[in-house]
């Protein structure tokens, strides 16, 4: 695929088809390595999961218990009468 280099004030850019963007899950912020053969463009990989820990330790510090909420309503007498078959 060839494509032209644009100008975007003092630098330049390349505008790429939206099939490709799409192909190759490129959006917002990217990852650029030269190599021998040219320039690699990668989507950059954000970490899963990024900042839970802080919020956790937040809500725990505000006395919220997850563990509690989501626990609500389930006792071992509740499941051993109602769930289990002796």
């Amino acid at each position: 695929m060839n494509t032209r280099l644009i100008r975007v004030g003092n630098s330049q850019g390349i505008v790429l088809p939206k099939k490709l963007l799409q192909q190759y899950h490129l959006a917002g912020e990217v990852d650029l390595q030269p190599t021998p053969e040219g320039l690699l463009i990668k989507p950059v990989a954000k970490p899963r999961r990024q900042g839970w820990d802080e919020r956790f330790q937040h809500a725990i510090a505000q006395g919220q218990t997850p563990e509690g909420e989501l626990l609500e309503g389930f006792s071992e007498e509740a499941f051993e009468e109602t769930e289990w078959q002796w």
